[in-house]
């Protein structure tokens, strides 16, 4: 029988025209070290929806407008812990030689760590197009519920991918009527 949860998602999912995951084996899972060294795993989210966004090097320049945007949507679920948003760089193929200058070319900021994936591992595991910016969705079980390249802002997309997550939110976090 399928749940309101995966009723929900695979509305959205068709109205996205991305790809919805119904493989539950394809779970969260990462340990990759940001731009200051740092080593990163997926359960510093929690048990919380997560967000994984990022791309290559072409991909990058549709993030900044995406990851505003669903932070702006998702402020209040943000800041309360119910969402977690995780940005990465898919780096593989980058040559070894320019790798330190590929690291100081990300932010400084300490609470705004970048997860450096020199080996593909994201887009091995869940899938992703070149040239765009990857978004992942994960449940709070850990689950991909969702996977879009994203290419130029579009508000009508973004109005679906809002409704998903949050019809992904209500479904885990429900309230009485």
């Amino acid at each position: 029988m399928i749940s309101r949860l995966s009723a929900a998602l695979l509305i959205a999912s068709a109205a996205l025209s991305g790809t919805l995951i119904a493989d539950t084996t394809a779970r969260l899972s990462y340990s990759l070290e940001d731009q200051f060294g740092v080593t990163h795993t997926q359960s510093e989210c929690g048990p919380v929806v997560t967000l994984l966004l990022g791309g290559d090097r072409k991909g990058v320049e549709f993030v900044g407008d995406w990851g505003r945007a669903l932070h702006r949507a998702f402020a209040r679920e943000l800041s309360s812990g119910s969402v977690c948003s995780v940005g990465y760089a898919h780096l593989k193929g980058a040559p070894f030689f320019v790798r330190k200058k590929i690291v100081a070319s990300f932010p400084k900021d300490p609470d705004a760590p970048t997860l450096l994936d020199w080996k593909g591992y994201i887009r091995k595991s869940w899938g992703g197009e070149n040239d765009a910016a990857n978004l992942y969705v994960f449940d709070r079980e850990g689950r991909l519920a969702l996977q879009l390249p994203l290419r130029a802002f579009d508000t009508e997309q973004f109005d679906r991918i809002v409704d998903a997550i949050a019809s992904l939110l209500e479904n885990e976090f429900p309230t009485s009527d």
